[in-house]
């Protein structure tokens, strides 16, 4: 967008073949949320819900900014923190190359955050382990949220909290169903 704002962009700015005074077609887009098409499905539950999955890329990339890693080793620790895995597997997660996930296993073992070691099943494989100071480092990131995440529990009955559950586990069900499919 042009650094003066007061001045409309005109299509012919960017277009000769725009009619003089045509509005830029960036200029025309709907400010905030943009409508739903015709018979598109919602609910305030869903609404709320998109609003979380919306929230978590900048979730990530705050947590990566204060580890100092970039999204992918974020994501890579976010899988290694769960159970450690070959590079392969973890390449395949990760949605890229072997070769790719190699170098970015390399840079986390120079920071200290992961290391490979023989797979105790076959020792003719190696895996990719956190060490302490990457868990460490982690759950540091992540603990005031969990806890803040805790304490917004703190107004809802069992009941609600059991309903809570239960949605959430069929929230996740549908979301694994259409990740299936990658």
């Amino acid at each position: 967008m042009d650094s003066n704002q007061k001045i409309p962009r005109m299509s012919s700015d960017m277009d000769a073949t725009a009619a003089p005074g045509t509005p830029h077609p960036e200029d025309s887009r709907p400010q905030g949320r943009p409508e739903a098409p015709p018979g598109w499905r919602t609910s305030e539950l869903a609404d709320a819900l998109y609003a979380v999955l919306n929230a978590m890329p900048d979730l990530r990339a705050a947590v990566a900014h204060r580890l100092g890693l970039n999204l992918s080793e974020v994501d890579a620790m976010q899988h290694l923190m769960t159970e450690p895995v070959g590079p392969v597997e973890l390449s395949r997660r990760l949605h890229m190359t072997s070769a790719s996930a190699t170098v970015l296993v390399d840079r986390l073992e120079e920071a200290g955050h992961v290391v490979r070691e023989p797979d105790p099943q076959d020792g003719r494989r190696r895996i990719v382990r956190p060490t302490a100071q990457g868990q460490v480092a982690v759950f540091e990131q992540i603990r005031p949220m969990v806890s803040d995440l805790v304490d917004a529990e703190d107004g809802l009955s069992a009941r609600e909290r059991r309903a809570v559950l239960a949605y959430l586990e069929r929230v996740l069900g549908v979301l694994q169903a259409h990740t299936d499919t990658w």
